[in-house]
């Protein structure tokens, strides 16, 4: 079952949070040059939920799938995030030269957001 808009949101906003938190702190250590590494990254967990959920929206709202489409859509979905993953991050740290630790800790952190929603929401 897909998440609900309002889920989505709830979700974009926790991640905005603990990413605002996190650039805060390589503010504080690090400087203005590092916050903003840590956003990028932030972003692209972001686009790597937000491409989850779309595809996922999609699927729930579409026929009714046999075992083999359904395999085949986990598997095209999987692929799709790796390579926008990649992409993203090969601009983030290739073309613009953000701080490779900074970028990758916001990825982190933008991801443990989805991590926690979801402990909550089993809770």
């Amino acid at each position: 079952m897909a998440i609900t808009a309002r889920g989505v949101r709830k979700l974009a906003m926790f991640q905005l949070l603990l990413i605002a938190a996190t650039s805060v702190i390589f503010f504080m250590i690090y400087g203005a040059f590092q916050a903003a590494s840590v956003w990028c990254g932030g972003l692209i967990a972001m686009a790597n939920v937000l491409l989850l959920e779309w595809r996922r929206g999609g699927a729930d709202r579409g026929r009714a799938l046999s075992a083999g489409e359904s395999l085949r859509l986990l598997y095209r979905t999987a692929l799709e995030r790796f390579v926008l993953v990649a992409l993203l991050f090969a601009v983030a740290l290739g073309v613009l030269q953000l701080a490779p630790v900074a970028v990758i800790t916001g990825f982190i952190v933008g991801q443990l957001a989805l991590l926690f929603t979801e402990i909550i929401k089993t809770e």
